[in-house]
């Protein structure tokens, strides 16, 4: 009796240990994740930084023989607006934020937010774990040191231009020296992430192995996962090195992954619930399927583009930054995959109730993959590059779809309230409309009001073969503010006055994070737009709502004639696509 309680009490202690055991090494995964977020809200001000670069480099180009002021302009002067909203004193803290004398802070600094509040959290999270993580620490010191850098370089772009000091810079020799730092900083940027993100994959590998091994369906879908990322590294690593033999290589590699990984679908994950159901993106199967079915949309035009840049840009820098715009939005729906391995925040988050079947309920957090940079060289001349990129002669499915459709003028009512910074849904909005745009004609229309609050016009019935004007414009959206729908909804009935298609589909599209008011104004306004011949699209980019939530808002917007997407049950990217070939 003794020696079986001995046991007993052996035993549980021993599987006290082991739990305890499980806990911290999901602890210390979730704190290598945090450093992973840090770097992608780092990447979005890397990208707003590049293309600042890049204008820079633009309006020296244009003004090599006559200055023009109007070619000057970057983030702080495109958006020289202030913020102010309930508790900002407590963002002061930050020494990147500089509020003024009424408690206000420059509406460019807002995409600095993300960055700064997640950078204070992984600092502090080493700071009370130092023993722990000697092998990150170092590598993630000159990480920050580099990210740090650039945004210094950054300010002095901006102050050159907000305070027009081209002026006195007759031959733009300090324009020319602000833009080398860039080029350098860049550059380290993109080699220390590189860096960290190998050192957090060998760390998470050596030191937090797997307590248990997770559910099988989970991992045989990551290895099939894995294949394309893997293949993806080495297309980036090519196209980094100045490299663009091999993207058809790369591309047929790809779709054949792709096709194999649809194949496997049913394979790997019919025992899952929902299996069949794509209108929820919470379950495991319709997470799987969602990272090769967009990437139909992202990454399958890459190989056959020609990559035609401005001429005092490299063609293989523009071909790299267009490789980084549709590998970053992969890798969004990748993290979504990987995000259902963590049982406890996973079930707090979703919006149904979820089985063994659908959630690793061991627990076994995975690590994330980080964003890739931007790549940006100073070229202080033209550049006519003769590196041959090869054309595929057949059009994709989705261009396919385009072609076939009848002409459309897509506006896009974009709600640009300070909300949608948030978890990077005005990013990931930017990069799908931009590669839609690149797959649609010249008979196609493109218009974008943003709305807060007051409603601003950012593109006005432009043609779609005008892709970088489009793209630049797009880029430069920033959103802050509040929300006021109704003043958007009268700014689009004014222009579609003067700029309605007369021959094809004029489409309205409110693109927000919240539900809008459908107050007698709102109704009005709505039944104006459906009298004149106006699609209308409610697609909603907010936080996942239950079934029953999401069946009366499609009701309710139904009865009003307005078609309602819900992006956490259909892919941002299907939805645009759907809408603008229907």
């Amino acid at each position: 009796m003794k020696q079986l309680f001995k046991r007993l009490v052996f035993g549980g202690i021993l599987l006290f240990q082991l739990q305890s055991f499980a806990q911290n090494r999901n602890e210390r995964m979730r704190e290598m994740n945090r450093i992973v977020e840090m770097m992608n809200a780092f990447s979005s001000c890397n990208q707003q930084w590049y293309f600042d670069a890049v204008q820079l480099q633009k309006a020296l180009y244009r003004s090599s023989e006559k200055l023009n002021e109007s070619y000057f302009y970057c983030s702080k002067t495109q958006h020289s607006g202030t913020v102010s909203f309930a508790g900002i004193e407590a963002i002061f803290r930050f020494r990147e934020i500089t509020p003024d004398a009424q408690k206000r802070i420059p509406a460019y600094q807002v995409d600095y937010l993300p960055w700064l509040e997640t950078r204070e959290v992984v600092l502090k999270t080493l700071a009370k774990t130092k023993n722990g993580y000697m092998t990150i620490a170092p590598v993630l010191t000159k990480y920050l040191h580099s990210a740090d850098s650039l945004y210094s370089v950054h300010t002095a772009l901006n102050e050159y231009i907000s305070a027009k000091q081209f002026r006195s810079d007759s031959l733009f020799v300090n324009a020319q020296t602000i833009l080398k730092k860039h080029a350098y900083w860049f550059e380290q940027c993109h080699l220390n992430s590189q860096e960290l993100d190998q050192t957090l994959v060998n760390y998470c590998n050596q030191s937090l192995p797997p307590f248990l091994s997770s559910h099988k369906e989970l991992q045989q879908g990551l290895q099939e996962l894995n294949l394309t990322m893997n293949l993806l590294t080495n297309w980036e690593r090519d196209l980094y090195r100045e490299n663009l033999s091999n993207n058809v290589s790369y591309d047929t590699q790809l779709r054949l992954l792709n096709a194999e990984g649809l194949k496997n679908d049913s394979l790997y994950l019919y025992k899952t619930r929902g299996y069949g159901n794509l209108s929820s993106g919470f379950w495991l199967h319709t997470r799987y399927r969602t990272f090769y079915t967009s990437m139909q949309s992202n990454l399958y035009w890459f190989a056959a583009s020609k990559h035609a840049p401005e001429p005092f840009i490299k063609q293989s820098q523009q071909a790299y930054n267009d490789f980084v715009r549709s590998y970053n939005s992969i890798i969004e729906d990748y993290n979504d995959y990987i995000a259902i391995a963590d049982g406890l925040t996973f079930t707090q988050t979703s919006a149904c109730c979820l089985s063994k079947s659908e959630i690793d309920t061991n627990q076994n957090v995975l690590l994330m993959a980080p964003r890739l940079l931007y790549k940006f060289e100073y070229t202080p001349h033209s550049i006519n590059e003769t590196e041959s990129i090869p054309t595929a002669t057949a059009w994709t499915p989705e261009e396919l779809l385009i072609q076939k459709a009848a002409p459309h003028h897509l506006i896009y009512l974009l709600d640009a309230s300070s909300s949608m910074n948030e978890s990077g849904k005005l990013t990931h909005l930017k990069e799908n409309a931009t590669q839609l745009v690149a797959i649609q004609r010249e008979t196609d229309r493109i218009s974008i009001v943003t709305f807060s609050g007051k409603s601003e016009v950012i593109l006005r019935a432009v043609p779609c073969d005008q892709k970088k004007p489009i793209q630049e414009k797009i880029d430069r959206i920033r959103a802050f503010g509040q929300t006021n729908i109704q003043n958007g909804l009268q700014t689009v009935e004014q222009l579609l006055l003067s700029d309605k298609l007369e021959k094809g589909v004029n489409a309205v599209l409110v693109l927000t994070d919240g539900e809008f008011p459908l107050n007698a104004e709102t109704r009005t306004l709505l039944s104006g737009l459906k009298a004149g011949g106006i699609e209308i699209y409610f697609v909603y980019l907010g936080k996942p709502l239950s079934k029953k939530a999401a069946k009366n808002l499609e009701k309710t917007y139904g009865d009003l004639g307005v078609r309602f997407y819900d992006t956490n049950r259909i892919h941002l990217k299907e939805a645009l696509l759907k809408i603008a070939s229907e």
